[in-house]
């Protein structure tokens, strides 16, 4: 069954093989290069010295020293050594934090790697399949 569909709608595989891998490496380039969340030290220095903040509102970070608003709910991420703004956790395919920036692209990476193997997989299967059902065809 499976074989028939490949057959005609070879095109139509094709096409979403290319968009499925496009969007997996658009999605990987987007989680490896936009900032996870990572507060730059000289906005919140900045901010404290030249305006009367509440200290209660502000947490300083006991292993990078940075300043940062409660209300950012950030983490210290121990392989980056960087407190990260939503911080889910380190990803080790990326070598980077995934925090409130970037999270959305890993989510969309994880999906479109996933439906691409799914489709590799599938295909792969088909075209054994295939393989098979033609060779005790000529016998």
């Amino acid at each position: 069954m499976c074989i028939f569909f490949i057959e005609q709608n070879y095109l139509l595989i094709k096409i979403l093989f290319i968009l499925s891998y496009i969007t997996f490496i658009t999605s990987y380039l987007c989680t490896m290069l936009i900032n996870p969340g990572i507060p730059g030290r000289e906005y919140f220095t900045k901010n404290i010295l030249n305006k009367k903040i509440d200290k209660t509102q502000w947490v300083k970070c006991s292993k990078c020293n940075i300043i940062i608003p409660k209300n950012l709910k950030s983490l210290h991420c121990e392989d980056c050594n960087a407190c990260v703004i939503g911080y889910d956790h380190h990803c080790p395919w990326t070598g980077k934090c995934i925090g409130k920036y970037n999270l959305r692209y890993f989510y969309i990476f994880v999906n479109s790697l996933c439906i691409y193997l799914i489709m590799i997989f599938v295909t792969f299967y088909c075209s054994l399949f295939y393989r098979s059902f033609l060779s005790r065809k000529s016998n």
